[in-house]
């Protein structure tokens, strides 16, 4: 048994080992099964068990380069927005170059041994806004708006008849003139 478990801590981090090793021996117990036998039955058990959702963890935890989430998210602002081939094109462009940016800046503070979130989220938040710029110059407005909302930052901006995006308050305005 002591053979088993010393694969299982190979293959696997502590704390599962702790997990599996608990595991084994209520297993072993409810099922009735005594002795040595019955140890190496159910740790075979809980290792095909342990080992195949490891398996599915790996693939799960596969990350997409900055540029394939970059393809992604153009794909699907062409659709969403009907953009042009021009505005494809610059919209992919922005994307790419403020991902992979984002991502290698990321990257170096992480080298440097920085590993407070605060820091990582204010990164993301100087990039996201390098993004909010340059779409800006890209979109129409009625697309621009549509793209705040769509990312939760359009909060100030409602649908008015016929589907045109107008800011709050600004529509009663126009209507006391």
């Amino acid at each position: 048994m002591s053979v088993l478990f010393k694969i299982l801590f190979i293959k696997m981090n502590g704390h599962i080992i702790y997990i599996c090793i608990m595991k084994v021996k209520n297993i072993s117990k409810k099922c009735g099964l005594r002795g040595m036998k019955g140890c190496v039955l159910a740790a075979v058990m809980m290792c095909s068990l342990i080992s195949g959702s490891v398996y599915a963890q790996n693939d799960q935890q596969k990350q997409k380069t900055p540029e394939e989430v970059a393809i992604e998210e153009t794909a699907k602002l062409e659709e969403e927005f009907k953009l042009t081939p021009s505005q494809t094109f610059y919209v992919d462009s922005i994307l790419r170059c403020n991902y992979t940016g984002m991502k290698n800046q990321m990257e170096n503070m992480r080298a440097e041994g920085m590993e407070d979130a605060r820091n990582f989220k204010t990164v993301q938040n100087i990039w996201i806004q390098k993004n909010l710029d340059a779409l800006k110059t890209v979109f129409t407005e009625q697309q621009y708006i549509r793209y705040l909302k769509m990312i939760g930052r359009g909060k100030e901006y409602r649908r008015g008849k016929g589907g045109i995006y107008y800011k709050k308050g600004s529509k009663k305005k126009d209507r006391k003139k």
